[in-house]
């Protein structure tokens, strides 16, 4: 979480508040441990409720705006919605039903991820593979503790978990705040420690650049995220529900896709690495290839264009367009990563380059010129959240086209469509109320006539 607030606030905006950030991590880390010993009577349950009230609104004006639209278009605003209202329930504090919905879910919740970690850790083996498992094995030793009420009992699982929350925000927090004094003027802070531990084998260190050249987009330039989905890439494939979606799909014949992504910014940049020679995607050898170890390497290339692209293979079945990004910065990094084609299909592929890409274009683009203002914003934004746990599962992992896809469509959603969030679905829905009266009226009137 704390990564991804740095990326889009940016170094320009964090750096002068070094200090205050350190001073905030302490703070959250004792707010931590004070839930942890307020657990007996309760006295700090409040926070918890008022968190699951801004659930609550959220969850009724997805839900209202949904149904006002048009729900067969956008029920899957409406689950949102739903599921909003699920976790309001979860989090607050309802002492008749004991918590024991709360503390399955997040037993469960627990128990999945940490197996999950463990299992990414074997099988993709990267070079914090051994990270992966000890934080694997805490999870599951959580789910255990949780769904076993004991040490904690069910009444008080949601209060630990979230104290659990403050104390590892906190320490990331002050992890990250103190070396940003040392960096340069117009430094990223992708090359923080903490940030660059997680990169990308064979990352490029970002460029700095300086401030008179680092501005937005105008209204004439895009930037386009192209994803050909693992299932959309081939022909007929055998469906297998989230596998085909996020990993891989299987034709009828046995031949594995893994899908692509690219980025382009027209007219003149185009981000699409891809192997110089086909890797055999052979089942019986496909673990292997999965390892991001460097005996995995191989000679890469980047593809000119789209229309290449789509001349040799196919279109893409899904883009997400951009208008708010950096384009200096997004050049200057393609300048600096394309020095280097080695390709890697766990560890560097063409999902890897285009959500650094992404980074390069997307820093500060949560920023607005009110530091706290702005973190207040990306810390009631749902959507926020959900861009936290798409990132979270890929970098466990590997970074997948359907990854990209999603994490594409709710950075989308974060860093142009986050203003008056709430003002505009409830205008929409209004809107459409309006529409349909109206319409209702009309064909009254008409059949009135008639």
């Amino acid at each position: 979480m704390i990564n991804l607030i740095f990326l889009l606030l940016g170094a320009k905006a964090l750096k002068p508040a070094w200090r205050i950030l350190v001073i905030a991590g302490i703070a959250w880390m004792l707010l931590g441990i004070a839930i942890l010993f307020d657990l007996s009577d309760g006295k700090l349950f409040i926070l918890l409720d008022t968190f699951a009230i801004f659930l609550i609104v959220e969850g009724l004006i997805e839900i209202a705006a949904a149904f006002s639209i048009g729900i067969r278009q956008h029920w899957i605003d409406a689950l949102r919605g739903l599921a909003f209202l699920v976790a309001a329930f979860l989090v607050f504090n309802v002492p008749w039903d004991g918590n024991i919905g709360a503390a399955i879910v997040f037993g469960c919740a627990f128990l999945v991820d940490g197996l999950f970690r463990i299992a990414s850790a074997f099988v993709v083996h990267s070079s914090r593979w051994r990270v992966g498992i000890v934080a694997g094995l805490i999870e599951v030793c959580l789910a255990v503790a949780i769904l076993m009420s004991w040490p904690i009992p069910h009444l008080l699982t949601v209060p630990f978990c979230f104290a659990l929350l403050l104390l590892t925000s906190g320490y990331a927090l002050v992890r990250m705040a103190l070396p940003l004094r040392e960096l340069p003027e117009g430094g990223s802070v992708t090359a923080l420690p903490l940030y660059a531990a997680r990169n990308w084998q064979g990352g490029a260190t970002r460029p700095v650049i300086p401030p008179g050249e680092d501005v937005w987009a105008t209204g004439d330039e895009v930037l386009n995220v192209y994803v050909w989905t693992a299932a959309g890439a081939i022909g007929s494939p055998e469906r297998r529900v989230l596998v085909d979606r996020y990993i891989a799909a299987v034709d009828k014949n046995g031949v594995i896709s893994t899908g692509h992504a690219a980025l382009g910014m027209p007219p003149d940049l185009y981000v699409s690495h891809y192997p110089a020679n086909d890797i055999d995607h052979d089942p019986d050898d496909f673990r292997a290839l999965l390892s991001a170890g460097r005996e995995n390497d191989v000679p890469g290339r980047f593809n000119p264009s789209l229309e290449w692209e789509a001349a040799n293979w196919c279109m893409p079945d899904q883009k997400v367009t951009f208008r708010r990004f950096r384009p200096e910065a997004l050049r200057r990094f393609w300048a600096a990563y394309s020095q280097d084609n080695t390709y890697n299909l766990t560890a560097r592929n063409c999902s890897t380059t285009v959500i650094q890409a992404l980074d390069a274009a997307f820093e500060e683009s949560g920023y607005t010129g009110h530091i706290w203002r702005d973190l207040f914003k990306l810390l009631t934004n749902p959507q926020f959240w959900l861009l936290r746990l798409v990132r979270g599962r890929a970098e466990a992992m590997t970074w997948t086209p359907g990854l990209v896809l999603d994490y594409s469509r709710l950075l989308l959603a974060v860093v142009e469509d986050n203003e008056g969030r709430w003002r505009r679905k409830l205008h929409d829905a209004m809107q459409a109320r309006r529409t349909f009266v109206h319409g209702g009226e009309c064909a009254e009137d008409g059949a009135r006539q008639a």
